[in-house]
């Protein structure tokens, strides 16, 4: 009988196939699990002179992580630059990244993600004079915390050839001074002027990035994740950065790119024909309907309740992506669709009916990303259509405390009850797929378990749970977690649950999340974690 290479066994092993853990155990042979079973079957017979067995207690056993949706290079980036999330007024930040700027003499570009205005004691925009003061002579770019606007210094500006004669672009803004002159604050598609700039990275570079993003995964306990690319007229990711940790055995995560969907679809037809393998795959493609409620740019089929008049700013061309997805669908792409407000969500299903109607259903799985806001009509076309609701639910809690809560008053108290209905999305669909959207938020899975199951700001509010109709069971967000992400790319068969014949990525946590209380969700650690058969991380603390 062969033998396993790997064996984990213990009091907590959950399969994804039934929707409890209990004792038993994973097989591993190669980079497939070769069984698994209970504890009272034993595994005695698979055990060799050469096999690792690990025991554990009541530590959770189980599939590992697969993000439904990363930007993946700007993940890295975030794990890499300056991260200006504890700022709390301009000039902080400011400073934070002229400090950050001396550390990196060398590099052209001073690059920062996660500044917000919002979480200031002065909740103004920031301009550029502030980063002029502190650093004059180069250029400066830092993305917002919800990826939806830049703010850069003048010698950014100068660099991008931005004026006060510049244009804003079709579905963006250049801020303006009294004066005329760019502000230096960039809103929506304006933020790729600059950023065709700064985000023009080496191969080299992006495998920084990428390594960088890797580590972090895998001490979460993720090993495969969605790469949404398009970002504002940039497409992020050169796939031979990606070729080249494959080929030198460094490539920890499976990545399925997404690029942009509006880009040439026979260039996209050739990319998933070259990359093609266990751990990178182009099957996607991804663009946005919408943008973000908050900045009421997310489209309403209703005016916003604090801005009447007011459903939304168009960010795309809505025409063009209608008849790529046709295409996409002809080709069996599947494709991914950047949706928030209801009447976006709306509008992504119409697309995806209407390519359905014209070339049939075929093995194109497509999504809407996030459905933050959603019609009552139009939760059903989602089984319907066979289209996934992939969604985010540490979104939920955007302010630390709920009362602060901005879709309350965005919303109102009616569209707020439709408000990441996570439960009635997996209801109705029959499946869904949990990722985090790194870096609007760090990738943390247990942030976002945290979040499915209690709903919770974190403050502790409200009591219950915000519409705790929505929570979804321990069970439930972990298979979503697992299962259905992969189901998203095709890779159910080979992902998302422990069974003989799958590929071996496992992750074994520090305890049993079925018997963890609530509050105590957030603060599971790692143990081990297990991808293509290899142990790529160990806590050897715990």
């Amino acid at each position: 009988m062969k033998k396993a290479d790997l064996i984990l066994a213990g009091n907590a092993v959950f399969t994804g196939l039934v929707d409890t853990a209990g004792p038993g155990w994973v097989a591993v042979s190669g980079n497939r699990i070769m069984a698994a079973g209970s504890l009272e079957e034993g595994y005695e017979d698979l055990v060799g002179p050469d096999t690792k067995v690990r025991k554990y207690g009541d530590e959770l056993i189980m599939p590992s992580f697969y993000d439904s949706h990363t930007h993946l290079v700007l993940a890295g980036m975030y794990k890499t630059f300056v991260n200006l999330g504890a700022a709390k007024s301009e000039d902080e930040a400011a400073k934070m990244v002229r400090d950050f700027a001396a550390t990196i003499p060398d590099d052209e570009w001073i690059i920062g993600f996660n500044w917000y205005h919002v979480f200031w004691d002065d909740k103004t925009l920031p301009t550029k004079a502030s980063l002029d003061r502190y650093i004059p002579d180069r250029p400066v770019f830092l993305v917002n915390a919800e990826a939806h606007g830049a703010w850069v210094n003048s010698k950014a500006l100068e660099i991008a050839g931005v004026d006060s004669g510049t244009p804003d672009p079709m579905y963006g803004e250049i801020a303006k001074l009294d004066s005329g002159e760019p502000s230096g604050f960039l809103y929506e598609s304006a933020l790729g002027l600059v950023g065709v700039k700064a985000l023009k990275f080496t191969v080299e570079q992006e495998m920084v990035f990428l390594r960088n993003y890797m580590k972090s995964a895998a001490k979460l306990g993720i090993t495969a994740t969605n790469d949404m690319q398009p970002y504002f007229g940039v497409n992020m990711g050169n796939y031979e950065a990606i070729r080249a940790l494959e080929k030198n055995g460094e490539l920890t995560v499976r990545i399925h790119s997404a690029p942009d969907l509006l880009s040439d679809l026979d260039e996209a037809v050739k990319w998933r024909e070259e990359y093609n393998t266990e751990k990178h795959k182009v099957t996607l493609l991804k663009q946005f309907l919408d943008g973000v409620p908050t900045t009421y740019t997310a489209l309403m089929v209703e005016e916003y309740s604090d801005k009447p008049g007011d459903t939304g700013t168009q960010l795309s061309d809505i025409d063009a992506i209608a008849k790529q997805v046709e295409e996409a669908h002809r080709l069996g792409f599947s494709v991914r669709l950047h949706a928030c407000g209801d009447r976006a969500v709306r509008i992504g299903l119409d697309c995806f009916e209407s390519a359905i109607k014209k070339y049939g259903k075929n093995e194109a799985r497509h999504a809407i990303e996030h459905v933050e806001c959603i019609q009552p009509n139009d939760v059903p076309r989602f089984r319907e259509l066979g289209v996934i609701p992939s969604m985010q639910p540490e979104h939920i809690a955007l302010t630390q405390e709920f009362d602060e809560n901005p879709y309350l008053v965005r919303l109102g108290p009616e569209r707020s009850k439709r408000t990441w209905m996570l439960k009635t999305m997996l209801d109705t669909a029959g499946v869904l797929s949990i990722g985090s959207d790194c870096p609007v938020v760090d990738n943390d899975p247990f942030l976002e378990i945290y979040r499915a199951v209690t709903r919770l700001h974190n403050d502790g509010k409200p009591e219950g749970g915000w519409n705790p109709e929505e929570k979804l069971t321990m069970a439930e967000i972990l298979k979503s977690y697992t299962y259905g992400s992969a189901y998203g790319t095709h890779r159910e068969n080979e992902l998302g649950t422990l069974e003989a014949g799958k590929l071996a990525d496992i992750v074994v946590l520090d305890r049993n999340l079925f018997e963890t209380p609530a509050e105590q969700i957030r603060d599971t650690r790692v143990c081990l974690t297990v991808m293509d058969g290899d142990v790529i991380f160990e806590n050897k603390s715990i």
